[in-house]
């Protein structure tokens, strides 16, 4: 049997792009083919598979694969890990991310293995960005592309904006970690667009389309109205620059909308992450891109 890469795959669309560029960077560096298990995503909690919506053509993980993976490989020791109930993770075919920062001792490997992480950090698969920006390709983006505003945001002069708010506001667990981007950010990031890309137009995707209602106005500022999880993706990737917020989501759209744009501005947080959560963030953002500060403090949602 070839040797092989078994990704686990957890939470939202966004971690999961992290999650499957990471380890088909892995597969094509070290010559190895790649599966995915899907068995940690449950629809009822919000994490259903995502990457269906694109060319992946990585398969699902089969039961035999599987288990050459997450016990150690010689017989003897698999039964006995199996008598014992030691933990599939403590298994020495299991890679587990350490930490949140790039760790670059994981980039090559020799024999098959399960990996499983956020590895957040485009420096792990940078060297196959032409792969993996193939791979996610839109399988519907004819469908996509009939979208009302679909050649506005195809204009030079649009940025995408995305605005995530949701559970990072309604869930105190998650308030604990993740930072808010607060409006003081986005007028920061419209201001700075705007001085560089003349009658620039801002196209703003949001889980919270109140709050954009109420903060954001004008006839350079257009709400897209929520069609859709993947449509409104699919329009923020097609605009010419972008505005992100501390989301996965709107990271990959912006790094999938680099594609074939000299001159592209992007401009990011420069806070990922709430200082309490105490989590090294520094490798998230690409140098290219721009950071502005986020507002954090500010007493105003």
């Amino acid at each position: 049997m070839k040797k092989f890469i078994v990704s686990r795959l957890l939470g939202g669309m966004g971690n999961q792009m992290f999650e499957y560029a990471f380890a088909r960077a892995l597969s094509l560096r070290n010559g190895m083919e790649l599966y995915l298990d899907a068995c940690a995503l449950d629809p009822k909690r919000h994490t259903r598979f995502s990457l269906g919506a694109f060319n992946v053509g990585a398969p699902f993980v089969d039961a035999e694969r599987k288990s050459l993976v997450i016990t150690p490989r010689f017989e003897i020791k698999r039964r006995l890990y199996k008598a014992l109930k030691i933990p599939y993770r403590l298994s020495p075919t299991h890679l587990r991310e350490k930490s949140f920062a790039f760790d670059p001792s994981v980039l090559s490997v020799e024999n098959s293995l399960y990996v499983e992480g956020l590895w957040q950090s485009e420096k792990y698969f940078s060297d196959f960005a032409d792969a993996i920006r193939a791979d996610f390709a839109f399988r519907d983006a004819e469908k996509l592309s009939r979208h009302p505003l679909f050649g506005e945001v195809e204009k030079p002069n649009s940025v995408a904006v995305h605005v995530r708010r949701g559970d990072y506001v309604s869930k105190p667990k998650y308030r604990r970690i993740l930072h808010i981007c607060r409006k003081r950010y986005y007028e920061g990031a419209i201001r700075h667009v705007s001085e560089r890309v003349e009658n620039a137009r801002f196209f703003v995707a949001s889980d919270d389309p109140g709050w954009v209602r109420e903060n954001f106005g004008g006839k350079n500022v257009v709400l897209i109205e929520p069609s859709g999880h993947f449509e409104d993706f699919y329009l923020m990737s097609r605009c010419r620059h972008a505005v992100i917020s501390n989301s996965t989501f709107s990271w990959w759209s912006a790094w999938l909308g680099e594609a074939g744009k000299p001159g592209r501005i992007t401009v990011a947080p420069d806070m990922w992450f709430a200082p309490s959560a105490n989590i090294d963030y520094s490798d998230i953002i690409p140098d290219r891109w721009t950071k502005l500060p986020t507002g954090y403090g500010d007493s105003a949602g």
